[in-house]
Parts: structure tokens; C-alpha cells; sequence
């Protein structure tokens, strides 16, 4: 599982049954903490001081290692998930097809969307330049700081209170623009179980395909 050759400093550790070994890279770079990052592939990265010590990484892997491995499956699962989809997408739509309903939804999303941004503005409390609607590969929704509010055209395929988390979320941002305590709290007074829907996106997003 995840076994990676060719680098120059490596930690492996065992899964909980001892049958499988995985290899994380160690990485230095100008920080002052360490950390671990599994990515999207479950590749497992730690992140080191330049002048770190790898005993010190060493320990942090071994005393981290359950939560490795179960960050490596969870990642592996949703990468089958999201391989799985592709292909069930490719069989059910053709190219043409599947460029039709995009096109379909994205002027939905023109049109649905800036309603639901009025309404939620209104009850925050603040403005906007414009909406765009795109597809950004790694955001559900952004905030510049000129007020211009941009969304992903495939929220149009998630449960209509995920969207409106999103589209609140980029609005919180007009009052304030950074994930602090109190932009949470403002989310909080609109949207009281955001939780809930932020832990849907990060669960279910790769399955919003055509």
C-alpha cells in the first residue's frame, strides 16, 4: 500500500494487522512544526523543519500510524468511488449528451443561484459585485476581494441546503474574509448546522458528476 522508490528519505510504518507496509516521504521546507498530509491518492507526506529531526518525524509517524492507515483507506475508498462513478458516467451518458446536461445546469446555476444569494445577502447584511459561475476544480465557491462571488455549476447536483451552505459561506466572507471564530459564528446564525453539510461536501463531493 503506497510504497514509493526513488526517495531520499522515507518512513515506513506497519497497518494495525502488521500485513502491510506504508512508506511516507518526508519533505523539508522553512516551517517550525511538523505534520502529516495523506493527499487525494493516499500518498502520505510528512512535513519536516529544513532543519528537522527525523527521529522526531519517526515518532510522529509510529505514534500516528492507526491514523495513517486509516486516512490511506479512506482516501484509497473514495478514489475507487470516484473511479467507479467516471465509469458508470461514461457508460450511461454519451459525449454529447454529457456536454448537454452541463450545459443545461450551468444555466441553471446562473439563473438559481443569484436568487439564493439575494435572499441569504439580505439576511446577512451585505453586498456583492457580481456572481460567476465556473467550474473550479478544487472549490465549491470563492469570495475576491472586490465582491465578486464565485460558484461551481455542479452544486446544482447536491442537496439544494449544501448549496445554500456554499452560497452563505461566500457571502460570510463579504463581513469577513478569513475562516476565523467569528466568520464561523456568522455562518452559525444563518446556517446552524453547517457542519453537517461542510462534512457532506468533503464526504460526497467526487460523486457530483454527470
Amino acid at each position: 500500500m503506497n510504497i514509493r522508490s526513488g526517495l531520499t528519505e522515507e518512513i515506513n510504518i506497519q497497518s494495525p494487522d502488521g500485513k502491510r507496509q506504508i512508506t511516507c516521504e518526508v519533505v523539508r521546507s522553512k516551517r517550525r512544526s511538523y505534520g502529516i498530509v495523506v493527499d487525494e491518492e493516499g500518498c502520505v507526506t510528512i512535513r519536516i523543519p529544513l532543519r528537522g529531526s527525523m527521529m522526531t518525524a519517526r515518532k510522529l509517524a509510529w505514534d500516528k500510524q492507526d491514523w495513517i492507515y486509516e486516512k490511506v483507506l479512506l482516501q484509497r475508498q473514495r478514489k475507487q468511488q470516484r473511479e467507479a462513478l467516471q465509469a458508470e458516467t461514461e457508460e450511461k451518458y454519451t459525449p454529447e449528451q454529457r456536454a448537454g446536461l452541463e450545459k443545461r445546469y450551468r444555466q441553471a446555476a446562473r439563473e438559481y443561484i443569484p436568487k439564493r444569494a439575494d435572499y441569504f445577502a439580505q439576511r446577512i447584511g451585505v453586498s456583492y459585485e457580481r456572481i460567476r459561475i465556473a467550474e473550479q476544480k478544487t472549490r465549491w465557491g470563492s469570495c475576491s476581494s472586490r465582491g465578486t462571488l464565485s460558484f461551481n455549476w455542479k452544486l446544482m447536483l447536491a442537496p439544494p441546503k449544501v448549496l445554500d451552505y456554499v452560497v452563505v459561506h461566500e457571502l460570510c466572507h463579504r463581513k469577513e474574509m478569513n475562516h476565523s471564530p467569528r466568520f464561523w459564528k456568522l455562518v452559525e446564525e444563518i446556517i446552524p448546522d453547517y457542519k453537517e453539510y461542510r462534512k457532506w461536501l468533503k464526504e460526497n463531493g467526487n460523486t457530483l458528476q454527470l
